[in-house]
């Protein structure tokens, strides 16, 4: 088999997701004396300039199997004498751009690249349909190949609690993540919100305004984000879009009882491990929120049913489908 190269974005402060899997993914296929390099590349994606430096870098690579892990998209364009895989995550930076910026993205970042590849992957069935949409291809070409679970998340004794405040865990603050309704739904309740990701000024005004209870945390290790899922009793993932939804299970996985949306990719990930709520719909997500805290024959139930969910996210499963594509190649 060729030599496999993969290729990583530079990463932004706080962009840690793609790097950490794929990172994890190579060492571990390399201890089965596969042949990989990682190339992190040299510049930011920002800008034309950049982004034609980050491209024509990889023309330097001959006769070898590129894999674009996520992001830089238009990166494989540069790989012209190789085999080329290319890994999409999400497709939601298409949404809610102006027609020239969409019409941009979209040739570059989507039609282009996902024609210039041997073979794409891409993280959930929902993703693979909305790619579909944008691109018309032979859809024997397009993986679904999902996200692998750590094995540091691990289920744990949990102390008795002291007093009747329920531990709620956000994940992300980005739009998507619709905090703003999250906010809304838990004004009033006896509840602790702790925020993972850096907290733009509305989130804050809003905070101190409904007089919520919050602590907020970023630039997490894995080993620190583990001890937050520790301290919550439930994880709160009513995101209006997710290419995936790591965080759900990471919290099945840690024995955390999961609220999420019931729209996109969340309930293929979640299955029938976790409570359904509309993320549209206030009043859906703090019921929710009420029910889960109070039932605890529900929460030991989901929590069970999330245990055996993690199981289709094992790294070695995952690691084996990505090996299947480069043997393939």
């Amino acid at each position: 088999m060729k030599q496999i190269v993969l290729v990583f974005r530079k990463p932004f402060e706080g962009q840690i997701s793609i790097e950490y899997l794929f990172y994890n993914l190579s060492a571990y296929l390399k201890r089965g004396n596969v042949e990989i390099v990682n190339k992190q590349l040299s510049y930011y994606s920002k800008g034309l300039l950049n982004r034609l430096r980050n491209l024509f870098s990889i023309t330097a690579y001959k006769e070898k199997i590129i894999h674009v892990t996520g992001d830089v998209h238009y990166t494989i364009l540069g790989a012209w004498f190789c085999k080329r895989v290319l890994t999409i995550h999400d497709l939601g930076f298409m949404l809610n751009k102006s027609p020239a910026a969409r019409l941009i993205y979209w040739l570059i970042w989507v039609y282009l690249p996902v024609k210039f590849a041997h073979r794409v992957t891409v993280v959930s069935e929902t993703t693979r349909q909305d790619l579909l949409k944008y691109v018309k291809v032979d859809e024997t070409k397009i993986a679904v190949i999902g996200n692998f679970v750590d094995e540091i998340y691990q289920p744990f004794l949990k102390p008795v609690k002291k007093t009747p405040t329920v531990n709620l865990l956000q994940i992300g603050t980005t739009p998507n993540k619709n905090i703003d309704r999250l906010l809304q739904a838990i004004e009033g309740l006896d509840c602790t919100l702790t925020i993972v990701g850096k907290l733009p000024e509305n989130i804050l005004i809003q905070l101190k305004a409904r007089q919520i209870n919050y602590i907020n945390k970023y630039d997490l290790t894995i080993n620190e984000l583990y001890e937050e899922f520790k301290k919550s009793d439930i994880l709160c993932y009513t995101s209006t879009h997710e290419g995936f939804g790591m965080p759900i299970l990471e919290a099945q996985a840690a024995g955390i009882p999961v609220i999420c949306s019931n729209c996109s990719s969340m309930p293929e990930v979640a299955a029938d491990g976790a409570y359904f709520v509309d993320p549209y719909d206030i009043s859906s997500i703090r019921a929710g929120i009420e029910k889960l805290a109070a039932d605890n024959e529900l929460k030991n139930n989901l929590i069970a049913k999330g245990f055996l969910n993690t199981k289709r996210f094992s790294k070695a499963s995952i690691a084996q489908q990505y090996l299947n594509i480069y043997q393939n190649l």
